[in-house]
């Protein structure tokens, strides 16, 4: 989720300031679209970072209360996590960390007495 934060915050207040004129502008886009252009696809993958992570957050909350929906939270947990990868996984270590977290979820059995 961290992850979301800085790209929304970059998005916001550092990337429409930059200068651009040394890019190569695609045909049919003026120069002066290339900030917005580039800050709102920034924005929207760390929106989209920022809710991936929150699902997951959810998702293993709900795993530790209530284990008998094991296979909806860890299939949960395992797409929003590969899909987090869009928003940069939670600096990659965080995505690693939810795959790996929903394929235990999906694989645990409770112990049977």
């Amino acid at each position: 989720m961290l992850t979301g934060v800085i790209l929304i915050a970059a998005s916001a207040f550092i990337l429409p300031h930059l200068d651009y004129s040394n890019l190569t502008v695609p045909q049919g886009l003026s120069p002066s679209s290339m900030p917005g252009l580039i800050s709102g696809i920034v924005g929207v993958m760390g929106a989209f970072g920022l809710v991936s992570g929150a699902i997951v957050l959810v998702s293993a909350v709900v795993l530790l209360t209530n284990p008998g929906q094991r296979r909806t939270c860890g299939v949960l947990i395992l797409v929003f996590s590969v899909l987090s990868f869009i928003g940069l996984g939670g600096f990659v270590v965080g995505a690693i960390l939810g795959i790996s977290g929903g394929i235990l979820a999906l694989r645990w059995r409770p112990p049977t007495e």
